[in-house]
């Protein structure tokens, strides 16, 4: 008599990478077509946004909003204030809390995990009750960015200073097959997205002062200043606010990285190039400790923290990431 092997309790593991997040929607889509759906989920900073709107069941109407997104939307989208963070965070909880409607945690179509980090102790908490939003926002609180949230008398903040790439989390939910999703792996080599490297001459097309549609052609000359996105009334961003690596038109499209220079970094890039180091240098002491079964690694390396107008190469990214894997995945899974 032969044995049918019982089947297997797959988890998916979504890391953290602010807006390199949205590979993770690609990354679904792929193991959707595939006939492949995780029996949990569980997710890190963005990863725990993304693993929450999944779990919901809300992916269509998410990648619906990121595709819309502009920088110029998501610069309004930001809330300033110097009080434990540049960010509070407000406006963009508040658009996903309409979405979860007060939903709990085990109100999710899957058991969903999202990791948070104890800021006084450096303790790594696994919220897996108790509010959906107040899970995710915890999160996805990154340091010096986002203000702390107050979670039962402690301070937590983005669960990447402890775990960015949450495969314990996922083998606590008793998972037997993890499938993980590194945004982290090559965002140090500063690849871009568009296929350009950082010296290639080529035009860049502005807004026009006054002017939301119209574009008009930068000169390509050496000598000529660097390009400055403009608002609509014509007044350029305050530098720090402005995208270092990046020059966009109002679409949101692709360019290229301006080479580099002896200019003093903006605060934010800074910052964000602080946690990107930080977090490629945690995420491989984890995962050589606590391997997945299955890791995929988008190649991610010329899109920005703060580049969330940049959906659709990310999301592209993610897909093909898993659809390379795909071999791999049905092996081991015994779908062959």
């Amino acid at each position: 008599m032969i044995r049918r092997r019982p089947p297997r309790r797959i988890g998916l593991v979504l890391g953290g990478g602010a807006a390199r997040g949205w590979a993770h929607i690609g990354a679904i889509r792929a193991l959707q077509d595939a006939g492949i759906r995780p029996d949990v989920v569980c997710g890190t900073s963005i990863g725990a946004l993304i693993g929450a709107v999944y779990a919901n069941g809300d992916l269509d109407w998410l990648e619906e909003w990121v595709s819309r997104l502009t920088w110029q939307t998501v610069v309004r989208l930001l809330d300033l204030r110097f009080s434990g963070g540049l960010l509070g965070g407000r406006k963009v909880i508040q658009l996903f809390a309409q979405r979860f409607n007060g939903c709990e945690i085990r109100d999710l179509k899957m058991p969903f995990a999202a990791v948070a980090t104890e800021l006084d102790s450096g303790r790594e908490i696994w919220m897996q009750e108790g509010s959906v939003v107040d899970a995710v926002r915890a999160s996805i609180a990154i340091p010096g960015i986002f203000t702390p949230v107050l979670h039962d008398g402690a301070w937590l903040v983005d669960g990447g200073l402890t775990n960015p790439v949450p495969v314990s989390v996922a083998r606590g939910m008793r998972a037997d097959y993890v499938i993980a999703i590194d945004l982290n792996s090559d965002i140090l080599n500063g690849r871009d997205l568009g296929g350009l490297v950082a010296d290639t001459p080529v035009p860049l097309p502005l807004p026009v002062p006054g002017d939301t549609g119209a574009l008009v052609e930068a000169d390509a000359d050496a000598d000529a200043p660097p390009p400055v996105a403009l608002r609509k009334n014509g007044k350029p961003w305050p530098r720090w606010l402005a995208p270092e690596n990046d020059r966009t038109s109002g679409t949101g499209d692709v360019r290229v990285p301006p080479p580099p220079s002896a200019r003093v970094p903006s605060m934010l890039s800074s910052i964000a190039q602080s946690i990107d180091i930080m977090q490629v240098r945690i995420t491989r002491s984890r995962l050589a400790g606590e391997p997945a079964d299955i890791l995929i690694q988008p190649r991610l390396g010329g899109m920005g923290t703060f580049d969330f107008h940049r959906a659709a190469p990310a999301i592209e990214e993610g897909r093909a990431a898993v659809e390379t894997m795909m071999p791999a995945i049905k092996s081991r899974l015994g779908m062959d």
